[in-house]
């Protein structure tokens, strides 16, 4: 049935309406923040406010989305990449969509703005191109984060890592739509700690009511801050050096008697060492003249004796038995 004249005209108009109510309110729109727009062309480093790359290797999507969305909120600007309108016509609208396209490009990995650009998309493409490079085939993506997830150990990274990859991939399977509890996640928390949290993990569990997440965290960091204290004295005491001893030992010499030096008491004693010679030479003299050469040995040894105590004794003074210190290895007077 071919349309009226009528009919068309009707359908026109009510095109030509609908078209002026759209230009009248991108006119209010675009008067109402210009202000706001105009300081969002003059930002030159997104970098500044988004202060993360978009990498595969990381999987931070979550994070930049995040903050992404925060700046695009921040400057009323978020129906760029949440909207599919395309308003071509609106120079305004064109120069607002360049600057959030540079703002994606600018904040992703050399890799995937490769692929982004080949896809030569406006700013709402771009954000679907990369939200299904990271989200997309849900199920096979959830499946494999969940078992990372529940099999996740500390291994040799601190509680402050450990919990933060913890709360990232719960984070991603949430947008996966698979929503991981806060039970779920202290307890998987508990389980992946290391051995020397093993007192720690047994008094966590028996707490009532059950540690949230945010405090097993803390109690988790405190206890971990004791351990470390506690290696860090013990490594300190190991390295410690022993006590040391002097190499010298003071040897106290005995006092003279009244009226005689340190050097009279030396020739003294040589001298006395020298008439003992004599006196064993002369009586071992006497001694080979009687025809017994071991009487003479005994009398020779006998006199060398008495010689040694005159020596000795001779001034009124009795010299000191030598002294061995043990710590230098050499004999002192």
């Amino acid at each position: 049935m071919a349309e009226t004249d009528a009919a068309r005209q009707a359908r026109e108009e009510r095109a030509r309406k609908a078209e002026a109510d759209r230009v009248a309110a991108l006119d209010a729109y675009e008067a109402k923040y210009a202000a706001i727009q105009a300081a969002a062309i003059a930002v030159l480093n997104i970098k500044v406010l988004v202060p993360l790359v978009l990498d595969r290797a990381t999987g931070n999507y979550n994070r930049w989305r995040s903050m992404f969305l925060v700046v695009l909120g921040k400057y009323a600007i978020k129906d760029h990449v949440h909207s599919d309108v395309v308003n071509a016509d609106r120079p305004a609208w064109v120069q607002m969509n360049c600057t959030v396209l540079t703002w994606i490009y600018c904040t992703i990995h050399a890799d995937l703005q490769q692929s982004t650009m080949n896809c030569k998309p406006n700013a709402r493409g771009a954000w679907i191109y990369l939200e299904n490079e990271f989200l997309g085939q849900r199920e096979s993506r959830a499946l494999l984060l969940s078992s990372e997830f529940h099999t996740a150990k500390q291994g040799s990274t601190s509680i402050t890592d450990f919990c933060r990859c913890l709360e990232t991939m719960a984070a991603t399977l949430s947008d996966f739509d698979d929503s991981i509890g806060d039970r779920t996640l202290v307890l998987t928390l508990l389980r992946g700690l290391n051995g020397k949290f093993r007192p720690m993990v047994s008094n966590l569990k028996m707490q009532q009511p059950f540690p949230t997440f945010e405090e097993a965290c803390t109690l988790l960091l405190l206890e971990e801050i004791d351990i470390d204290d506690v290696a860090a004295s013990e490594a300190a005491g190991a390295s410690d050096p022993p006590p040391s001893f002097s190499t010298t030992a003071l040897v106290t010499a005995p006092r003279p008697p009244a009226g005689r030096s340190y050097a009279d008491q030396g020739q003294v004693s040589h001298a006395g060492h020298g008439q003992g010679s004599q006196s064993q030479g002369s009586q071992g003299g006497h001694a080979g003249q009687g025809g017994s050469q071991r009487t003479g040995r005994h009398h020779g040894g006998r006199g060398r004796n008495q010689q040694q105590q005159v020596s000795n004794t001779r001034g009124g003074y009795r010299f000191p038995a030598p002294f061995y210190n043990p710590w230098m290895g050499t004999m002192q007077l």
